[in-house]
């Protein structure tokens, strides 16, 4: 403890500390046939760390159930734990916790208890369409913080039972941090004197769907059963518009699903002092949300993003303890009105993850900073190059430049709906979708190197997946062992690939999770790009179920490694006075090619018939000249694509027919003694 927690042990403060509970339960969707399971009670979020001050002497609490009626008759189910003693003239330090989604008032109760008997009036309640709460829910939405307002202002008038009206604090993690700031936000706001706000950026909804993919944890949350949550109509039709896999319910998903749920663009209204905690590992929502508007916030605010066990996140020992100080410094300072150094620490509090892995997770290393964490980096940009390598330098062919190809092979119809119903399991899953990916590596760094931020990516691709194409990049740290472990992710999945006849190229950026992970020294970063995101390290959480969906579209993606197709990793540059780009990765001296061809070979070109780009793969056995030359249908050469020396291996070079005419041609690839020609035809 430190000194003021020593200095006022007599007012029987407590120490509180955010987390989460983690149960398993089996959840039934909306449609009777089938089932999903998956870890229940990860919304949920509870101050698990509920310690009193040695040497006090707890109160006995006594235990209120009662109910509240809103505005639309909707009546809310509480209750509200109170010392039995009486209260101080101005009323007791007042605490509202707000639980998860799919909890119910329950869940918080002995939390309740155990503070109330360290002299606080307690208080919580099951929100709207959850637990014995009347109503549908609207998941977590202006609708629910409008039941908040009403509640605060129901609590405050309490004064005969001891509510201290003028010191009252919210707590609470994923719904029940998302409610309070977003109340104190709307008109009205909320007469509190903190809010506690856990793992629930202000774009948490548009977060469930970013990039054109949804998250596992969102088809999770909107199929509860009714002894859970009940939904209202819209809420209810949500999962219907991901099973169709049909772009115009797509767009009702990607319309409705952020409105009147998302308030960065109200977060400024908030005048209440705010405590802000995210995971960067967090399942549901991405830490980016309040990297990019954490600066909107204009009321006295302390900060923190790392380890924090919501959502999915790692657990850290060291980590906790520092929490414990932080939390109840803002409880000193804000309802108790002692002064602290809670608003005076530098702003942004962070912890990054980094090896020894310990007990199947990261260590953690605490840090903090007086910028912005988005600010505080500068990118480090790594292109996609051929033989698999990252390199600080592009390909530069851009007309004709070299490929990989990503299969989506979806068989039988299979469909979006009989994967979840499998599981993303067994016999049925494995035979209909096929698992495709690329993977990619530096050479090792050459000294310790932070990244704080958010990746992100610039891809060139064209696609026969139609209408959605999905693109998966997973960031690994690769030890010197050769073992690797998880660090974060990019997902994209184009919602509008419709390309007609024949697939078109196209180009994209997006952003990935944000992250702080400090790569060590002799260690390797590889990316492999997939059309299935999933760990090793997550399955504890999700089981055999991935990150995001899959698409169920059959079709193969050309990744064209050009110098637009880069990723921009977030590094932070005051890291051990690390080198600069070119200096930071070890020189590669790698012999090209460690599952070497047989023999030498040339494949069918992909797409054929195409229009007017296509990919021509090939092997090489031992290392010869390699020539690769267009041929019209009378005989002429049009087009030589590959004339140097090539090593032991297997490669794809695209060709670019933009100025020939529609017609039948012929290529030959020539390799010392080794010739062979194929058709293909261009169709414009």
């Amino acid at each position: 403890m430190n000194a003021i927690t020593s200095q006022f042990s007599k007012k029987q403060l407590i120490v509180l500390l955010s987390g989460l509970l983690f149960l398993f339960v089996t959840v039934y969707t909306t449609n009777a046939q089938y089932r999903l399971s998956k870890p229940g009670g990860i919304n949920s979020w509870t101050p698990n760390h509920l310690t009193g001050i040695a040497g006090d002497n707890p109160y006995t609490a006594v235990k209120t159930d009662f109910t509240i009626t809103m505005r639309d008759g909707v009546i809310i189910d509480c209750l509200k734990w109170i010392p039995d003693a009486p209260a101080p003239v101005d009323g007791w330090p007042t605490v509202i916790m707000v639980h998860g989604y799919g909890d119910h008032k329950g869940t918080l109760s002995e939390f309740c208890r155990l503070q109330a008997e360290y002299g606080y009036y307690t208080m919580t309640f099951s929100v709207r369409g959850q637990g014995n709460s009347g109503g549908l829910s609207n998941l977590i939405s202006r609708t629910e913080a409008m039941d908040l307002q009403e509640i605060v202002n129901f609590v405050r008038k309490d004064t005969l039972n001891g509510v201290g009206k003028d010191k009252i604090l919210i707590m609470g993690g994923s719904q029940g941090g998302a409610l309070p700031l977003m109340a104190a936000s709307m008109p009205g706001g909320l007469p509190v004197k903190g809010i506690i706000n856990s793992v629930a950026p202000p774009d948490f909804a548009s977060s469930w769907i970013e990039n054109g993919c949804v998250k596992m944890t969102l088809l999770w949350t909107i199929e509860y059963t009714n002894d859970t949550a009940r939904y209202n109509g819209q809420v209810n039709r949500m999962s219907d518009w991901i099973y169709a896999e049909n772009k115009q319910y797509w767009d009702s998903l990607a319309y409705w699903l952020p409105r009147d749920r998302d308030f960065t663009s109200i977060l400024q209204n908030n005048t209440v002092p705010l405590l802000v905690e995210a995971s960067w590992q967090d399942k549901f929502f991405n830490a980016d949300g309040w990297l990019q508007n954490i600066h909107r916030i204009n009321s006295p605010m302390s900060s923190y993003m790392g380890a924090v066990q919501g959502h999915g996140g790692e657990h850290s020992a060291t980590e906790d303890i520092w929490h414990m100080d932080w939390f109840n410094n803002f409880f000193y300072q804000t309802i108790w009105g002692m002064q602290t150094n809670v608003f005076t620490i530098k702003k942004y509090q962070y912890a990054s993850t980094k090896a020894p892995v310990v007990n199947n997770a990261w260590t953690f290393a605490h840090d903090s900073a007086s910028a912005l964490l988005k600010n505080i980096s500068a990118p480090t940009r790594l292109y996609f190059n051929d033989n698999r390598k990252l390199k600080t330098t592009p390909n530069n062919n851009w007309l004709l430049p070299d490929v990989d190809l990503l299969s989506n092979d979806v068989r039988n119809n299979y469909t979006i709906q009989q994967a979840v119903n499998d599981e993303f399991k067994g016999t049925n899953f494995t035979t209909n979708f096929k698992i495709d990916d690329v993977v990619y590596e530096t050479t090792a760094l050459t000294a310790n190197t932070e990244m704080t931020g958010t990746p992100t990516i610039k891809m060139d691709y064209i696609s026969t997946a139609k209408p959605f194409v999905q693109f998966n990049f997973q960031i690994f740290e690769v030890f010197p062992n050769g073992t690797q472990r998880f660090v974060t992710r990019l997902n994209y999945q184009d919602r509008n690939n419709n390309y007609g006849l024949l697939p078109s190229r196209k180009d994209v950026t997006f952003r990935g999770s944000a992250h702080s992970h400090v790569f060590s020294a002799g260690s390797k970063i590889r990316i492999k790009v997939t059309n299935f995101d999933r760990t090793a390290e997550e399955t504890a959480f999700f089981g055999t179920n991935p990150f995001v969906l899959p698409s169920m579209k059959k079709g193969t993606s050309i990744l064209l490694l050009t110098n637009k197709f880069y990723v921009d990793l977030p590094f932070v540059s005051s890291t051990n006075n690390r080198p600069n780009a070119e200096g930071l990765f070890e020189k590669d001296n790698s012999i090209i090619g460690s599952n070497l061809p047989e023999k030498f070979e040339l494949k069918q070109n992909f797409p054929n018939p195409f229009n007017p780009n296509t990919v021509i793969s090939y092997s090489i056995a031992k290392s010869e000249n390699v020539s690769i030359k267009i041929y019209d249908i009378l005989g002429k050469e049009v087009q030589t694509l590959v004339n140097e020396v090539k090593n032991p291996g297997s490669y794809n070079v695209m060709f670019n027919a933009q100025n020939l005419s529609s017609g039948v041609y012929f290529y030959r690839l020539t390799a010392g003694n080794f010739t062979d020609i194929k058709k293909m035809t261009l169709v414009k």
